[in-house]
């Protein structure tokens, strides 16, 4: 089993990119993913719930998580809804964002 896997974003991360990054970062079955937005230059903020709900998802799914190239708007509305990111880009996901919901 690979033991990290690494999804790249470039040009738009919309609605239609989240949705995607749903399918694939569920099916991908590794101990630690990395989303990597460097060189995505068009970021959809209204896909940031959804986004959200991704990182729950992995990490009640017991996958560490690591974001790459968010910008301070993007992390100031994560930590909003719950998703603590360090320094290093690892998440943790606060107790709000633990509520339930249906996955």
């Amino acid at each position: 089993m690979e033991q990290e896997r690494v999804f790249e974003f470039e040009g738009n991360f919309d609605g239609h990119a989240a949705l995607l990054l749903r399918q694939r970062v569920m099916s991908a079955e590794t101990p630690r993913t990395i989303l990597d937005f460097s060189h995505v230059e068009n970021f959809d903020d209204s896909t940031l719930p959804l986004l959200t709900v991704n990182l729950v998802l992995l990490r009640r799914h017991g996958c560490a998580v690591t974001l790459r190239g968010l910008r301070d708007h993007q992390l100031r509305v994560l930590h909003h809804f719950g998703i603590e990111v360090a320094t290093d880009g690892t998440v943790q996901v606060g107790v709000q964002a633990e509520q339930p919901f249906s996955d």
